[in-house]
């Protein structure tokens, strides 16, 4: 069965204000790029072939789910009952939503205006193992000099849910993000194990490597390596507010990550392999080549009860705010 989508059905939305130039793919209501008002290049990684989103940069600024990060061995529980989510291959595990999630999907537009769109689409009940039909809204907004995300989901069963935008951001355009600075508010994040799945353990940041309260070069001699969720809040509902600050250095520019979401999962994109060809600034795109911000709730939450919960009942709705604020 080929679950591949029709490249020849993806449309590219641009979206334009004084300040920001934006290009959203259909295709997993991706971000394509991002230009700034007096620069050249794109402030996250994009591809100008269709393909490629297939394949080499499945998940480049994707909006990803029904359930982002990884799900033990696809086991979830849902109001008592399991439910066997099919792993996401060479993983063993659930990630992403799995083989055809949302960042598969080829969105249909809604609506759209010079500074805004509304995508939409829709999963089955029982589509990736999930109960519940769903309907997923995301809206990208300018706003100045911000890039403003909203999702939205309802269902019509009890299910789980838990989007997260995947742009890998270098705001330099060009070499290695270890080289970029990062501060995150984040008094704890998530030990993981070697398959990258939470041990349980909610830890400190102070006094480890995975303290960044104070903007600080990434990839300094202690750099631990970066796969790891940051604990933002306890609570699933926040204002939206600044959790994160990303700095290039040559071009100075920074990025002021906001999300009303309790987690943060930052992804130092070691694994990046393309060729200048799928590179819509210029030369391949290697190792670090961008970081992963992906504001979401943590990952395996549905087997950890003490995590903060993604359960989706009929009668509410799910939404998530994030913005890109550059400057």
């Amino acid at each position: 069965m080929n679950l591949a989508p029709d490249l020849n059905q993806v449309q590219s939305i641009t979206l334009k204000n004084a300040q920001l130039k934006v290009s959203i793919l259909t295709l997993g209501a991706s971000i394509q790029s991002i230009y700034l008002n007096g620069y050249e290049h794109s402030l996250v990684l994009g591809s100008p072939k269709l393909s490629d989103y297939i394949q080499g940069a499945k998940y480049f600024g994707a909006i990803v789910g029904r359930v982002a990060n990884r799900t033990n061995k696809g086991h979830a529980i849902i109001d008592g009952k399991t439910y066997q989510l099919p792993p996401t291959l060479p993983e063993s595990h659930h990630l992403h939503g799995g083989p055809t999630g949302t960042g598969s999907k080829n969105w249909s537009v809604i609506e759209q205006i010079d500074d805004m769109v509304q995508l939409q689409t829709k999963l089955a009940d029982g589509e990736m193992g999930y109960p519940g039909n769903m309907t997923v809204d995301v809206f990208y907004r300018l706003l100045d000099s911000t890039l403003e995300m909203e999702i939205t989901a309802t269902t019509d069963k009890l299910t789980i849910c838990n989007f997260a935008g995947h742009s890998y951001v270098n705001l330099d355009g060009k070499g290695s993000i270890l080289d970029h600075q990062l501060s995150i508010k984040a008094n704890h994040y998530l030990p993981v194990n070697n398959e990258l799945i939470p041990t349980g353990e909610v830890t400190p940041t102070a006094g480890s490597a995975f303290d960044f309260h104070q903007l600080r070069t990434i990839g300094r001699e202690d750099y631990p390596g970066l796969d790891t969720n940051f604990c933002l809040s306890l609570n699933s509902n926040r204002p939206v507010q600044t959790v994160a600050t990303l700095k290039g250095p040559i071009t100075g520019l920074t990025l002021n990550y906001q999300t009303t979401e309790p987690g943060i999962q930052v992804y130092d994109g070691r694994h990046i392999q393309l060729d200048a060809q799928s590179n819509i600034n210029q030369g391949p795109l290697t190792a670090y080549a961008g970081l992963a911000l992906e504001a979401q709730h943590w990952p395996d939450a549905t087997n950890q009860s003490h995590f903060p919960p993604i359960s989706l009942a009929p009668e509410d709705t799910y939404r998530q705010i994030t913005r890109y604020v550059f400057g």
